[in-house]
Order: structure tokens, then sequence, then C-alpha cells
């Protein structure tokens, strides 16, 4: 759940509370008292990660287990980015980014803008623009690919 959501969920169950309790007699400075606490936790439990559907496939016959536990994390947080825009922003663009930036340096590159030509336009979009968001799964791995390719 997106933070404003988040909040608002919070705020919305907060007055609720105050509310009732000022219906049951409470005065109104605890009332509040009480309440903030309230919609404090709501916003903690609405903010915490939540599990994530998965489509499991079986294992390879020989995988170690350090990669499996890797790639189960990476379709978790990536599925997460494509249903919270605030997780994509602050967890998964950061780490493109600094893909993209390590591999330009290694051509001699030192800014995205100077790179542009070598990231293609759909990467450098998904890396600078600040309204762009999760690419379905073919285009992130055109991107990755792409990156891959420097």
């Amino acid at each position: 759940m997106g933070l404003a959501r988040a909040a608002l969920l919070a705020l919305t169950v907060g007055a609720v509370a105050g509310y009732g309790l000022v219906r049951l007699g409470a005065p109104v400075e605890w009332a509040v008292v009480v309440a903030l606490p309230v919609a404090a936790l709501v916003l903690l439990l609405a903010r915490l990660p939540r599990a994530t559907d998965i489509a499991w496939s079986p294992l390879p016959a020989h995988s170690s287990g350090a990669t499996s536990v890797a790639a189960s994390t990476l379709a978790s947080r990536l599925d997460e980015a494509s249903r919270d825009r605030d997780r994509f922003t602050s967890r998964v663009r950061p780490r493109l980014r600094a893909l993209a930036e390590a591999r330009l340096r290694q051509r001699g590159v030192t800014t995205l803008a100077e790179g542009r030509p070598l990231l293609g336009d759909a990467a450098y979009r998904l890396l600078t623009d600040p309204d762009a968001t999760m690419p379905n799964p073919r285009a992130l791995a055109e991107v990755l690919d792409r990156l891959e390719d420097l």
C-alpha cells in the first residue's frame, strides 16, 4: 500500500476511534491521546511488507540454496515494486540507476545524459523520469539486457 493511502487509512481509523471515544463520554483530550497511537499503529501495519503471491516453479535439480533465496527475494521485490510506485522509486530504481552508472563509467561515460545513446530511450526514461513506473517483465528484461551489453 502506498504511503498516501496508508496515511489516509490511518487518519480515518484514528478519527473514528476518537469520535467513538467522545461519543462514549471520554473528554476530547483523552480521545485524541488514545486515537493518535491507534492511528500510528494502523499506519505502521499498512506500511509493513506483505506476503506476495509468487508463481513458484520447481527448483532446478542442482541449485545452490543462496541462488534460490536471492532469486525469490528479487522476484518478491519486483512484484511489490510493480504494485507500489513508492517501492519502485525508493528501492528498485536507485539500484538500476547505480548499475547503469557503473556500467557507463566502465566505458568512460560520466553521466546518464551522456550515456543516453548507449542506454536507449526506454532505459534512460526509466532511470531519469520522475513519473516512471515499474515496466512489465518483458520491458524490464530488455532494459537489463541493454545494461548487460554495455
